[in-house]
């Protein structure tokens, strides 16, 4: 069955019958059957199938080169929204503790009293946890833990994605300046030619004209694209919070294997699916803790003193009474919380899926599209511009001619330096939405996390 489809249009799916998971849930006052047992049991075999099946291959052979793999982390470890996560985390720790203590603590009891007899007694009274609701909380607490390591994870690999994209926006727009640069110089370099022909005769003032206008337009570009690079510059900037400088990324991102993509088994171990995953287990946790809050909690007491000349001693037992309030209506929004959670992961799954398969489909037609050029497209941009040169000065060429075929030279390759600028954002794009960027990073494992 394709990942993120209702389970419950395959009855399959809660075969065999006694997996533990594949329960039906009890139904809760107005909540007529919250659950379908095979939503249950497609969860089941999903968590299963991911625990037996190896893990997916690498998408690349290669990891990031050393300079720029510690420069990411560097910059995620002193990141303030991973801080916060790790915060969380911590948080979360925490919980956990509380939620293992026991709920209750003994009472000390005092009484004295003067009448025709004086007496005074002391006591001791303690609520037990006859259904266990501490072990109900404790397993919710740990499952949320689980869920805040997995958002951790999450926080890295977005943050890695946002610097790898500006990054690459960045190196771009200093491609492109640089080649804007050029074309300024050798438009200057054209005009002074094109004025020493001009004085001696050799050169129309239309033909002059049109080097200045060209000049123009050229120094237009290169302020553009120099304008471009400083928002490039601010972007990375405001997420690394350093005025620079920052890594080279190589020249072309590394080849990736399509049939490693494995979409359906590398959703499961997203960061984003894990945790939503872990909650959806707490969030089962919480019916079951939300249930047992229905079990009065009996409290038992135990007191001794002396009433005038006589010994006093007794024995108290107090059960509240569940009579005006059941408390079900706690159990059917704990349940109706699942429900919710369950869907949601059903969406994310999907969604995770057919993001990863796009992604890759993307990335295989700007590759193509990259190899082409790199086949065919590039030959030396110097011997280009030199060839045109000569051409212009023994005039085989008119003035005309050689700037339109200039211009179309150094479009071109402003145009091979944004498809390569489109493969690192396709490329990067695939990375983060695979999960692969941890790996390709180098990314040290969160202890406790799941892979």
């Amino acid at each position: 069955m394709p990942i993120g489809t209702y389970p419950d249009r395959h009855p399959a799916l809660c075969q065999p019958p006694g997996h533990p998971l594949c329960r039906r849930t009890e139904r809760w006052g107005a909540i007529k059957g919250v659950f379908r047992s095979s939503t249950l049991c497609a969860l089941a075999l999903l968590a299963s199938g991911l625990q037996a099946s190896p893990a997916p291959q690498p998408l690349t052979g290669e990891g990031a080169p050393a300079p720029l793999a510690g420069y990411f982390r560097s910059v995620i470890d002193e990141a303030p929204a991973v801080a916060a996560a790790r915060a969380a985390v911590a948080e979360a720790e925490a919980a956990g503790r509380a939620a293992g203590r026991p709920l209750y603590n003994p009472e000390l009891e005092l009484e004295v009293e003067s009448a025709a007899e004086e007496s005074a007694a002391v006591g001791i009274q303690q609520t037990l946890d006859w259904s266990d609701r501490r072990a109900a909380g404790h397993e919710a607490a740990e499952a949320e833990l689980r869920a805040r390591r997995a958002d951790l994870r999450e926080a890295r690999v977005a943050l890695a994605g946002e610097l790898l994209d500006a990054l690459i926006a960045l190196r771009t727009a200093e491609a492109k300046a640089t080649l804007a640069d050029r074309r300024l110089r050798l438009m200057e370099q054209f005009q002074a030619l094109a004025e020493r022909r001009s004085r001696a005769g050799d050169l129309g003032a239309v033909e002059l004209e049109l080097a200045v206008l060209t000049l123009s337009q050229a120094r237009m570009e290169a302020a553009l694209a120099s304008a471009e690079v400083a928002v490039a510059r601010q972007a990375v900037s405001a997420i690394t919070g350093e005025g620079g400088p920052w890594p080279a990324l190589p020249d072309e991102p590394p080849e990736v294997r399509p049939e490693a993509l494995q979409a359906a088994q590398r959703a499961l171990l997203l960061p984003r699916v894990v945790a939503l995953r872990e909650r959806v287990g707490a969030a089962g946790a919480e019916v079951e803790l939300r249930r047992r809050e229905r079990r009065p909690a009996p409290t038992v007491g135990l007191r001794g003193g002396r009433e005038g000349d006589s010994g006093l001693i007794g024995l108290s037992l107090s059960v509240p009474l569940y009579v005006r309030n059941d408390y079900s209506a706690e159990v059917e929004v704990a349940a109706s919380a699942r429900l919710r959670l369950e869907a949601e992961l059903h969406d994310v799954v999907r969604r995770a899926v057919s993001a990863m398969e796009s992604s890759l489909a993307n990335y295989r037609l700007v590759a193509s599209a990259w190899k082409a050029w790199r086949d065919l497209g590039l030959a030396s941009l110097t011997a280009q511009i030199q060839l045109l040169q000569r051409l212009w000065s023994n005039g085989e060429i008119d003035t005309t001619d050689y700037l339109v075929q200039l211009g179309q030279s150094l479009d071109t390759r402003v145009s091979a330096l944004e498809l390569r600028g489109r493969l690192w954002q396709a490329w990067g794009e695939l990375m983060v939405t695979s999960g692969e960027v941890e790996r390709w990073l180098g990314l040290p494992p969160i202890e406790g996390s799941a892979p």
